[in-house]
């Protein structure tokens, strides 16, 4: 499950001869996403992420971030991230969607088992 926070751009208006002219109106980013760590033997195990983003103007650009300590990504770009954590901790890893003007993420949190 995760936590999901957007950040929206704002309309701007000019006003031009009296006339209040505003932008187009834009739709509203979000994001969602899953990880799953891999079950092994030891201190370290591997986990998976996958994003999805909706919305926004299209042309989605990930970002990923360990939120934990012990935490560490292997990619961190895309809609798709690898990883490492710490056996046996809850994660937190965080995604970021951008997209034209707008912003949009999330926080995952799963267990490292």
């Amino acid at each position: 499950m995760s936590l999901i926070t957007t950040v929206a751009a704002g309309l701007a208006a000019t006003a031009l001869g009296g006339a209040t002219l505003g932008a187009p109106a834009t739709t509203t980013l979000a994001v969602d996403g899953h990880c799953k760590a891999q079950f092994g033997i030891g201190q370290w195990r591997d986990f998976g992420c996958t994003a999805s983003a909706t919305g926004g103007a299209g042309d989605y650009r990930y970002t990923w971030q360990p939120l934990t300590p012990f935490t560490g990504l292997y990619a961190d770009q895309g809609p798709a991230s690898s990883g490492y954590c710490s056996a046996y901790a809850d994660v937190i890893v965080r995604v970021t969607v951008a997209s034209g003007a707008e912003t949009a993420s999330a926080d995952i949190r799963f267990p490292c088992f």
